[in-house]
Parts: structure tokens; sequence; C-alpha cells
């Protein structure tokens, strides 16, 4: 059977496998050994179609994440202190590309936000992914050394209105 290397291929190739095994599995107590050797030999080829199935989608999913995250060029975060965590403001500035109608063209693009509630999937990926250096150290000493954790523990706190163990300064 060729192999071939698409999501839609393999989808294919593993749906027709396994009704194929159906039909031999359907045979073996009419023709003994060769419909079990046949159903091996099919069980083989579809345990190894859904192998390549399952690494052609995770390679698809980091493709799609390295181009979405490939638009972004810089992003630094600006704290506005206020008497604790719960009043401190975030500023986020971000550059990323974007199709400009003045220049018919992709070019990168400043935006902004104020707080990471109102920051983009994206952009906040992106943060968290390649550029966590920038997450303010308050946020950090959330959870050292784990950005993702960092953040959701201040999120989930912004969004209580208090942090475990009372509020905590800024």
């Amino acid at each position: 059977m060729t192999q071939t290397n698409t999501l839609a291929d393999i989808a294919g190739e593993i749906e027709t496998l396994s009704a194929d095994l159906l039909k031999v599995n359907a045979t073996v107590d009419l023709l003994g050994k060769p419909a079990i050797d046949a159903a091996n030999k099919i069980d083989k080829a579809l345990k190894d179609a859904k192998d390549r199935f399952a690494t052609a989608l995770a390679d698809q999913a980091t493709a799609d994440r390295n181009k979405r995250l490939g638009r972004f060029s810089d992003i630094r975060v600006t704290v506005k202190p206020g008497g604790n965590l719960i009043s401190t403001g975030f500023v986020i500035r971000y550059t990323k590309d974007a199709w400009d109608m003045s220049v018919n063209a992709v070019v990168p693009k400043p935006h902004e936000c104020n707080g990471f509630a109102a920051l983009a999937d994206d952009a906040y990926e992106y943060l968290v992914t390649q550029k966590p250096e920038h997450i303010p150290a308050v946020i950090m000493a959330l959870a050292p050394g784990k950005p993702q954790e960092a953040l959701a523990v201040y999120l989930a706190g912004k969004a209580r209105g208090y942090f475990k163990g009372g509020l905590v300064s800024a």
C-alpha cells in the first residue's frame, strides 16, 4: 500500500484498512490461517497509518503555531504600580504583522492593550512561550520559573479579587 503524508490521505487509508480488516475478520472462520495472516497484516498496516496520522497532525499543529507566532516581532509589558497586585495595571505593547491597505502589503504594526485579560490569544501565547522574560517579576513570583502557571494564577486571582494568602504587594 502506498504511504502518503497528508491528513486527508492518511484518514482515507485508515478508513479503507478498517473496512478491509472487518471483511477479513468475517472470513476467519471460513478460511482459517490465511485469513488470520491477512488480518494481522492489515492490522499492522492500520496501526502504522494511525501512527503516521498522529505524527502528521502534530506536525501540522506545530507548523500552524509557528506560522501564527512568527507574525510577532516584539512584546513589552509596562507596569503601572498600584497599592497591591489587584490594583496594579499592565500595559502590553507588541508588534505584529498585519495587512496595511495604504501600502498594499503585510507590515509590522504596533498594538497595545490594557491588562492581560484584554490581550489577544496569539499575543498571550507569544508572550508565554517565546518571551517569558517580559512577564513582570511581580507576576512571575506567583509561580517562579513557570510563566504559563504564573499568568494563570494572576488571572484567576484578578478575577476573584484576591490572591490566596491575601493581597500581594506590587
